[in-house]
């Protein structure tokens, strides 16, 4: 398996702990050859 990419496991994982401490904002995952490559988040301030 290439370096770069994540067991599938551990980008659940990374998911998890992203939905855990998110409050508004979103959580991308990147794919390549069916593998995860990549999970992050973006947080938003909720105005109003």
């Amino acid at each position: 398996m290439d370096n770069k990419a994540l067991s599938i496991r551990e980008a659940l994982n990374r998911v998890e702990e992203a939905l855990k401490s998110i409050k508004y904002g979103e959580i991308i995952i990147k794919v390549q050859n069916g593998k995860p490559i990549f999970v992050d988040k973006y947080e938003r301030e909720r105005v109003g």
